[in-house]
């Protein structure tokens, strides 16, 4: 592993105009990631521009957003010795961004998803690790640059956002001492918490209570369930960041050990469902998402499938029955 560390940082450092990517509608993980090796480069002195499908959500705004910039802003004509993507299982999943690389362009992957291709020239793939921002971290102590506050707090916000507040599975001992070490640098944990956690605008409470009505189980309520129609979102003046979390809702009731929220997509996507997925215990969600075209880890996964919100559901319920039964 060492090895392929040095390999991957070797390869870096020879180059010298950097794109920087994500996954479409990226959460915190992969903005803390990606913001955290936009820094990173400069610092080594090269050139770096981010550059994304979807804007970084509201909840994450007291993030540096002059650095992130959206696909369709960025002239197709721009070049790049290098591509570095960020918590990404496939290369796809970049959307737009994709239409900036050239044949001379080399795609550097860092990820932390089991279910990564390792699509990259060069790939450095930690499926041990709580977060892709654990797996910067290490890229930061391979070239032997102490992380500064800015880069603490995109750091901190991937770890913790992708632990679920170090709550879920993936959490480990490391993750502990990773945080440690970010808060040691004076970030300021309550202003981070209190953004990630404990603020909600009237709407999103709004659509919470129309999402928590639409709950549904099988009959025993191993599978829970619920769907956000364009409908609700008019209604309550909500939008799909306001749903973030819901999921967890789901996963709460005592006797489900498989959750999934859908939402309806609109603009270009119409006609599309986003299926975020959940589980407990042994069971493994990314199979599930692998068989519609995503991804992710054994408890947390999702994945876009196209049809009705009803189509969509006995798809998944279909699924889900025969991975129960394989």
């Amino acid at each position: 592993m060492k090895d392929s560390l040095d390999i991957f940082c070797s390869a870096l450092q020879k180059k010298d105009n950097f794109l920087l990517a994500s996954h479409v509608s990226p959460e915190g993980d992969a903005i803390g990631s990606v913001l955290a090796l936009d820094s990173l480069l400069h610092r080594l002195g090269k050139k770096a521009m981010i550059v994304c499908e979807d804007p970084i959500p509201e909840r994450l705004s007291f993030l540096p957003q002059d650095r992130w910039h959206l696909s369709k802003e960025i002239s197709k004509h721009r070049q790049f010795d290098a591509l570095v993507v960020a918590d990404c299982p496939t290369l796809e999943r970049i959307g737009e961004a994709s239409k900036l690389l050239g044949p001379e362009t080399q795609v550097f992957n860092i990820d932390h998803h089991v279910s990564n291709v390792r699509f990259g020239h060069y790939n450095y793939i930690r499926p041990e690790a709580c977060a892709c921002g654990e797996v910067v971290c290490e890229i930061f102590k391979r070239f032997k640059l102490k992380i500064n506050r800015d880069e603490a707090t995109a750091l901190y916000v991937s770890i913790a956002t992708d632990t679920g507040s170090f709550k879920y599975s993936n959490t480990t001992v490391k993750s502990h001492e990773i945080a440690s070490e970010l808060i040691q640098t004076g970030i300021d944990i309550e202003k981070i918490n209190d953004a990630l956690y404990a603020t909600y605008s009237l709407q999103t409470i709004q659509l919470y209570s129309v999402l928590l009505s639409k709950i549904q189980t099988t009959p025993d309520r191993m599978v829970a369930w619920a769907g956000l129609s364009r409908e609700d979102l008019k209604k309550t003046g909500g939008t799909y960041e306001d749903t973030e979390g819901f999921i967890d809702f789901l996963k709460y009731i005592k006797e489900v050990q498989f959750a999934f929220f859908m939402s309806e997509l609109d603009g270009p996507e119409k006609g599309f469902i986003r299926v975020s997925f959940r589980s407990k215990g042994d069971y493994d969600v990314s199979q599930v998402a692998v068989r519609f075209g995503g991804g992710g880890h054994k408890k947390a996964a999702g994945c876009t499938i196209s049809g009705s919100l009803e189509e969509v559901t006995e798809k998944v319920l279909n699924e889900i029955q025969q991975e129960y039964q394989r």
